[in-house]
């Protein structure tokens, strides 16, 4: 068995996985103020309640975009299981050929995310991993991550919205009940939810006609649903344990 971590700006998504199979997941909240001794002790209670032994691990493995986060994430790792966890960066060998022009510029979530897509789906493929941004990664008919796009999630659309128009008070990021607002606060949500499936629509056809051909669409992260039950695009995959199993994968090349 070996934990799996996905350390985001908004959430840590931690699995316990064996043979490439998830035992348990769950969601922590990013937070910076918190310290190795915190998190350890968070994941202590949870593989506990789950009937799961940390000192049964045989390894961990880390992909992260937050860069104060990782040592710190690092530190919990290596106090709850024994083990120093392998994170994903420059040297660890992942097998992806990331035709960018600084390859490690890539957050290694999306080289975990591409490397599950490489075993387990058609190419061409476009990643879209949701979190506090949105990230679509895409991999060409060859298997080369050939690049991506870059736009802000949700949390930071509502929260920039909030913070530039003084008239527009803070609201859920829930589906409104129909696209044209009867209210502020539904107006908000329609642009927020029905924008953001407008935008990747509209991306994943500018990407194809870039291509050139039709691509697989995997999305993964988290806070999902609302917007993909927005979109026009019907093809759409969610997979939630991408990462995970690219993750997994990853840890398994580099023993």
């Amino acid at each position: 068995m070996i934990l799996t971590l996905d350390v985001g700006n908004g959430s840590i998504v931690l699995c316990f996985v064996e043979d490439g199979k998830k035992l348990a997941r769950f969601v922590l909240t990013s937070d910076k103020e918190r310290t190795a001794d915190e998190y350890s002790v968070i994941m202590e209670l949870l593989a506990r309640r789950e009937g799961l032994g940390l000192q049964r691990c045989a390894g961990a493995i880390i992909a992260s975009v937050v860069p104060q986060l990782t040592p710190v994430v690092s530190d919990a790792v290596e106090k709850c299981t024994g083990k120093r966890p392998l994170v994903v960066g420059p040297g660890v060998r992942s097998g992806l050929n990331i035709r960018m022009d600084d390859p490690a510029e890539l957050g290694g979530d999306l080289v975990a995310a591409a490397v599950a897509v490489l075993e387990d789906y058609p190419l061409p493929c476009v990643i879209v991993d949701m979190g506090a941004a949105i990230a679509l990664g895409v991999i060409d008919g060859k298997g080369s991550y050939i690049g991506g796009i870059i736009c802000p999630g949700l949390a930071l659309s509502r929260d920039g919205l909030a913070r530039g128009a003084s008239q527009l008070s803070d609201v859920n990021i829930d589906k409104p009940r129909r696209l044209i607002g009867r209210n502020t606060r539904d107006s908000v949500r329609s642009g927020l939810i029905y924008g953001m499936a407008a935008m990747l629509d509209g991306m994943l056809g500018r990407i194809e006609e870039d291509l050139g051909q039709h691509v697989t669409v995997v999305v993964t992260g988290e806070g999902m649903d609302s917007v993909l039950s927005c979109c026009a695009r019907q093809d759409l995959l969610v997979d939630e344990d991408l990462v995970m199993r690219g993750l997994w994968r990853i840890y398994c090349r580099n023993q």
